[in-house]
């Protein structure tokens, strides 16, 4: 009995390799699932902005369903953002954006390299017509749902290219406030 248990242990026994090429034939596996909180489309991102570095560009700093926090000032509806200035945009939804909607754009000096479209809660497809017309002026387009496109506007900005954004108010409960407007 003696005999066959040694024999056994001696079986189960594997040389050691010489070289470690030679140990590496196996492929390393995952060895866990990721849960809900270990990705970062589940959580939230917050930013604290605690000086611009460039004061006078604008930036969004909240949206609600009502509006627009933008450079500290309130502005309720849908809205145009320019380099430097805000209008109000009169459109109710993505199906009332025209030609005429983006009219404005095309008639600022300097020109306006892109144009960050912010269609509410979801990202809605425009006419095609009104996509025709503003790549021939020359201007790029940006469609995205509104809180995409305003994180995506702050960026450009802060790149310091020639951007503007048309925003609609996202509807129902939704809401963005950075840190250093709650510490307002």
């Amino acid at each position: 009995m003696a005999t066959a248990f040694s024999l056994r242990y001696l079986y189960r026994a594997r040389p050691v390799p010489r070289f470690l090429h030679v140990a590496l034939q196996w492929f390393p596996q995952r060895g866990h699932r990721l849960s809900l909180a270990d990705d970062e489309l589940y959580q939230r991102t917050h930013i604290s902005l605690l000086q611009r570095e460039f004061p006078h560009i604008m930036y969004i700093d909240s949206y609600n369903s009502r509006g627009f926090t933008i450079n500290g000032n309130r502005v309720l509806g849908p809205c145009a953002l320019l380099p430097h200035s805000v209008v109000q945009w009169n459109v109710g939804s993505h199906q009332n954006i025209t030609e005429e909607s983006f009219s404005l754009f095309w008639l600022l000096e300097p020109r306006i390299e892109i144009v960050v479209v912010g269609t509410g809660n979801r990202t809605e497809r425009l006419h095609s017509k009104v996509l025709q017309a503003i790549r021939q002026r020359g201007i790029a387009l940006e469609v995205q749902d509104t809180p995409s496109a305003c994180a995506t506007f702050n960026f450009l900005c802060h790149e310091g290219r020639m951007t503007g954004a048309v925003l609609i108010p996202p509807p129902g409960e939704t809401s963005l406030s950075y840190m250093s407007q709650d510490a307002e």
